[in-house]
Parts: C-alpha cells; structure tokens; sequence
C-alpha cells in the first residue's frame, strides 16, 4: 500500500488524520511562512499549502518520497478584516488577538494540498467563528495556560480556547486544522478510503 506522508509539524494534523482511521508518516516541511507584499489571505495560504508540498517533494537522500507517495499537506489562517492573524509572537502579541477578536466574527481558512505521481488536488475549506465578549483579564489568564502559543489567531477551539467560541458556521475540524470531511473526499481520488465496504 502507498504510503501517505503528512507533511505537517502539527500534532493537530496528526490527531485528525488518526481519528477518521488514516494511518501515514509524518515529514516537516522546510519553508518561508512570511507573507508576501501585498498579498491577500486567501493567496498566502494556498501558496503555503503549495509550497510544504513543493518542498516535501524536492526532500533527497534517505528521507526522500517516492512518487507513489501520497503527500498531503495544510495551512490554516484566521482572518479578521482581511488582516492575517498568525501564530502570536509573545504574550503581548497574543492578549491582543483575543482582544480583537472579543465580540467579533473571524475567518479560520484551511488550504489543502494533496498529491501523488502528477495529480495534485488542492482546496480550501472556510469556517466562520463568532466569539463572545471578552471579559476583563481573560486573555492574559489564558495566555498563562501556553495553549494559544503555537495557534493560528492565539486560540484553540478544541482545547480551554472553546470557552470563547459563541458559535460556529461550518467544519469544527477545519478550526482545528485539516477539514476532515473534504479532505476524506478528496483522498477517496486516490484511492483511499477511511471507511471500507464489509
């Protein structure tokens, strides 16, 4: 059986991937996550997307994949007004995400990269998330937690971050990380299935 490779340093990644039965090796891309000159969000995460592939692909020696290989690859971001909110860079950078994003609706987009010989399928899976207000102290308490430290928008939906979350419109696992639903359909292109016929 082909090996499925994702290319992802996230443990989120991973824990989805095991929860639909997936079973795949981890590589961690090498790549510039700097966002381009006035580039737009939905561009930056495809080309991230793209480029952990590009960059698995172009891996040599003993570490190397094989064309028949299926790489998978994501990138998530939350927007909020068009801005980038990244990973935060400090305790400081992340109090102020969560205060901005009190009381407001935000964008988290997954782009999907997924690949094997020539065919490669990429998409992008959009999620709105309206959070509650804010109350005073909150963000700095938990900042202290270091769950928000290594997230995209300094909050995790699936962790103590979910005690912000006042509603959700589209895929939960997409927030997490990796949209299972699609990413499940667009592997099924590949032959491979999560669920299979007794």
């Amino acid at each position: 059986m082909n090996a499925i490779v994702l290319a992802s340093g996230s443990p989120r990644r991973a824990e989805l991937l095991d929860q639909i039965g997936v079973r795949f090796k981890v590589m961690r891309p090498d790549i510039d996550e700097s966002v381009g000159k006035n580039e737009t969000a939905i561009p930056y995460v495809e080309r991230m997307s793209r480029s952990k592939y590009q960059s698995i692909r172009a891996v040599e020696g003993n570490n190397r994949v094989s064309d028949e290989d299926i790489v998978l690859c994501a990138d998530t971001i939350v927007i909020l007004d068009d801005r980038i909110l990244g990973k935060p860079k400090n305790q400081q950078d992340g109090i102020l995400m969560l205060e901005i994003l009190s009381d407001k609706a935000h964008r988290v987009v997954t782009s999907v990269t997924i690949g094997q010989y020539s065919q490669l399928n990429s998409f992008f899976v959009e999620t709105i998330v309206k959070f509650r207000i804010l109350k005073k102290g909150e963000s700095a308490a938990y900042w202290l937690t270091e769950e928000p430290q290594d997230k995209a928008g300094g909050y995790a939906i699936q962790g103590v971050g979910s005690i912000f979350v006042e509603s959700i419109s589209g895929s939960y696992s997409n927030v997490v990380g990796l949209p299972l639903m699609e990413t499940s359909r667009a592997l099924e292109k590949f032959g491979l299935s999560s669920l299979r016929a007794p």
